[in-house]
């Protein structure tokens, strides 16, 4: 429980203002690969899940993203935050067994993809889930790939991990041909944007921007990865540089 506790209170002090083997030859690959063909349309199944409650920026993520996918007909959406004012039935308390069990209840028919929204503060080794007492406050890239095995399958995947550090969650754990991932920072590198005065992290806000005009996935990624290096250098901070992998499956697919 004391190293639980000094873990949460290590990645709060660090992660205020800045929200990780480097992949960067995986994402140059997989951007390198767009397709002019049509967008891959499928029905989705959709996870949001906010990890931590030391800034509103997480659970504002996970609504609007919510709202997003509900525009676009994406049913069910299991959300999920770590804040016990916010909890309820319908918005439980994040756990990696939570999320498991979620997706677990309804697994992906044919036809159907896949899609896992995490957002949180990060470490060098997984996401900060404050309420996982279970797993020392931390889902780790084994435990995602876990998740996703065991809750989607064969289906469709996309898994979007926006902490810092989170850069990690591309490897071999977690890649495969039916899966996108994509992650806010290098594995090495902090993200930023969770500081109290914003309504989302700059990766997410990025993304929530760019959804509108991006008929794709790997478009979704190279627009946000654009706007979030402007905003870094309109502020002078290190780039965090995003990093995605696109399976050869997958490479084509479409958003909701």
């Amino acid at each position: 429980m004391k190293m639980a506790n000094a873990t949460f209170a290590l990645l709060l002090a660090l992660g205020l203002i800045a929200c990780g083997h480097d992949h960067a030859a995986d994402q140059v690959q997989g951007v390198s690969t767009v397709s002019n063909g049509p967008p891959q349309r499928i029905h989705w199944r959709a996870m949001a899940v906010a990890g931590d409650d030391s800034a509103e920026v997480f659970d504002n993520a996970v609504e609007e993203i919510s709202q997003i996918l509900a525009a676009r007909g994406v049913h069910p959406i299991n959300r999920f935050t770590s804040d016990p004012m916010v909890a309820r039935a319908d918005r439980p308390i994040a756990t990696a067994q939570a999320m498991a069990n979620a997706l677990d209840g309804a697994k992906p028919l044919p036809g159907q993809g896949c899609l896992v929204f995490i957002t949180s503060h990060g470490g060098r080794h997984g996401v900060l889930m404050r309420d996982d007492l279970d797993n020392g406050q931390i889902l780790d890239p084994s435990a995602l790939g876990r998740i996703l095995d065991q809750g989607c399958g064969s289906a469709p995947t996309v898994a979007i991990v926006s902490t810092c550090f989170s850069g990690i969650f591309l490897g071999s754990v977690t890649e495969a041909p039916n899966r996108i991932i994509l992650t806010a920072a290098r594995d090495d590198r902090t993200s930023f944007g969770c500081g109290h005065e914003e309504q989302f992290t700059y990766f997410d806000g990025c993304m929530f921007k760019a959804w509108p005009d991006s008929q794709t996935w790997q478009a979704l990624f190279l627009a946000t990865e654009a706007c979030v290096r402007q905003k870094e250098d309109a502020l002078g901070f290190k780039h965090s540089e995003p990093q995605a992998f696109f399976g050869s499956a997958v490479k084509d697919l479409g958003l909701p």
